[in-house]
């Protein structure tokens, strides 16, 4: 049962959910962050870990929010996890929070003013909150490109499954078994998708990523994350076992087609970076990511699935040294 440690009469007007697998020091970061937000006392708060020492250490932080309610479990996979706790919202509209994300503090207000009638989620821009680290921009610009702070504002056809904010009444058209759709497919976002939600994007609703900043963790991020796009997309759209061959053969021509794709969003949407230093490590990126492709296509995705949930359930090991100085540190 949740241990409510402080309620109010009236709704919130939004409800975030942090989870995280680690104690609180994992998570103290982004609950800064939150209590930070222009409208922190319009937010209802729902913690979910297995530390149970948050309501007697983290007092300071909760007295700024409408309510704050914890669920104490053990988390093996943060998605569904955190599914299952929105939930338990209260508010009409519902965000989760990685416990690696930290919002600047008029995200909530600015994320509220672009839901109209039609939308059911609303996209934040990324920010690198690692910007001195190559190899977290890197994991940034491949999973993040397309939600800069130069995307124009308004309606989006995609949004990240992650650090976003959602129609609390769309999410519990799905039923009971809604949590189980926040998954790494994204699962959640197809479903209201097609059944004819609208998505937005708010550039001033800015959200600072810690991203993955180790060379060895970022070589086995992107070959997994590959892997799992490939096999997803050779058995949703059926490929023969000739199609497949043939995406392996191309598999060494791929990064160079992305890149070429995506160097002026990247670069574009991030003038603070220069793409003669940063474009041979990107491309080193999606190097791995095609090689991860290659496997998918031919043998599935193996236990990516798995390999990516751990990628995400404790960010300090995927650190470089420098980094985990930074962000590791109790503040």
């Amino acid at each position: 049962m949740p241990n409510a440690t402080k309620a109010s009469s009236s709704l919130p007007e939004l409800t975030v959910v942090l989870t995280t697998a680690g104690d609180r020091r994992v998570l103290h970061r982004t609950l800064q962050a939150i209590a930070s937000q222009t409208i922190a006392d319009r937010i209802e708060l729902l913690i979910t870990s297995s530390d149970a020492s948050y309501a007697d250490e983290e007092t300071d932080l909760l007295s700024h929010f409408h309510g704050v309610r914890f669920f104490t479990q053990d988390v093996d996979n943060v998605d569904f996890a955190a599914g299952s706790t929105l939930r338990e919202a209260r508010a009409p509209f519902v965000a989760s929070i990685e416990d690696h994300a930290y919002p600047e503090p008029e995200w909530a207000e600015k994320t509220l003013e672009m839901f109209d009638d039609r939308t059911v989620a609303v996209g934040a821009a990324f920010m690198a909150a690692n910007a001195g680290s190559r190899f977290g921009w890197v994991n940034m610009l491949i999973a993040f490109a397309p939600w800069s702070e130069k995307t124009p504002e308004g309606d989006i056809d995609w949004v990240c499954l992650h650090n976003c904010t959602y129609r609390r009444s769309a999410l519990e058209a799905f039923g009971p078994d809604m949590y189980t759709k926040f998954n790494r497919e994204s699962e959640i976002l197809h479903d209201l998708k097609s059944a004819g939600g609208v998505f937005r994007f708010s550039p001033s609703a800015r959200v600072r990523h810690l991203n993955v900043s180790s060379l060895q963790s970022t070589a086995a991020l992107r070959f997994t994350a590959g892997r799992l796009y490939g096999a997803n997309r050779a058995e949703t759209e059926g490929w023969s076992i000739f199609r497949r061959l043939v995406y392996v053969l191309l598999c060494p021509a791929i990064p160079f087609i992305r890149y070429a794709r995506m160097r002026k969003g990247i670069f574009g949407g991030h003038p603070q970076i220069a793409e003669r230093g940063l474009g041979p490590v990107v491309l080193l990126g999606l190097v791995f990511d095609a090689a991860g492709q290659g496997i998918g296509y031919c043998s599935g995705p193996g236990n990516s699935r798995a390999k990516l949930v751990r990628h995400e359930m404790d960010r300090f090991e995927h650190l470089n040294r420098k980094d985990l100085e930074v962000f590791g540190a109790w503040t």
